[in-house]
């Protein structure tokens, strides 16, 4: 990839972390009372949410119930001690990532980043971490704009028909089928930007293929005029969110949509 590289899409995930900051004296100094009073506010606050939401499912089930008894079978009470323990996995999983996604710069200035974990800074640190997600959505922009302008601009050259950008974002590979000419994806493009349902290349060399691409999904590709060949880059991520970075060279590339060639 030269523009939607892997080190993008990274800062594609860093430009969000101010929007639910909210400004709090307290988080001026460490304090482990303040920290665990501030846990149980959202503890408690998350479990009743989460309580309301297993209550309207399970008086939606009540009210589409069948005359069979045993429908009560499938009504779930809210289990509070599983709550619990998925409301501290999912805050070690969010602190874990804001170290690592923060600079140091800005780690430093944070006294306890367990309550930045659960959205309380000071303003200092909000004014910080908000002109580093807005440089980061800056750069994001810019490379996007660069590579619509690049399509644009070879548009005659490439003499194919896809969107610069984004046109098979979402989509999943669920096979792909490999003889001597020619290499076919096939896409699962349920809720996706294209109808698209294969990706055939022929006469192809695989040049770059970190991991298997059965079972990734799509997130970003370019296209390029390379030696007479078109030269395709993907990057995908997998099940487990790892990031592909697939890059083939192909004599032909055709795009099947409802077993038409587009």
């Amino acid at each position: 990839m030269k523009y939607f590289t892997k080190e993008w899409y990274e800062l594609c995930q860093k430009n969000n972390i101010h929007l639910h900051l909210e400004e709090e004296k307290q988080a001026e100094t460490f304090s482990e009372e303040y920290f665990q009073q501030l846990y149980h506010i959202e503890l408690n606050r998350k479990l009743n949410s989460w309580r309301t939401v297993q209550e309207e499912a399970n008086l939606i089930l009540k009210s589409n119930e069948t005359a069979n008894r045993d429908d009560d079978n499938n009504y779930e009470p809210f289990n509070k001690e599983k709550g619990i323990e998925q409301f501290h996995d999912i805050f070690i999983h969010n602190l874990m990532y804001l170290k690592k996604q923060l600079p140091e710069t800005i780690l430093k200035q944070i006294a306890d980043i367990r309550v930045f974990t659960l959205d309380k800074a000071t303003r200092k640190v909000i004014n910080a971490v908000t002109q580093f997600c807005e440089e980061n959505d800056r750069i994001v922009t810019t490379v996007i704009e660069d590579y619509e302008r690049y399509i644009k601009e070879n548009s005659t050259l490439l003499d194919i028909e896809i969107d610069g950008g984004c046109s098979f974002r979402d989509c999943k590979i669920i096979k792909s089928i490999k003889n001597d000419k020619s290499l076919k994806l096939l896409l699962d493009n349920k809720g996706s930007y294209t109808n698209i349902d294969e990706v055939i290349f022929e006469n192809f060399n695989i040049i770059k293929q970190d991991d298997l691409l059965e079972d990734s999904w799509w997130m970003y590709e370019e296209i390029y005029k390379v030696n007479g060949n078109y030269e395709f880059h993907v990057l995908l991520h997998n099940e487990t969110m790892e990031l592909i970075d697939f890059i083939i060279s192909a004599e032909q590339i055709s795009f099947i949509s409802n077993k038409n060639n587009l």
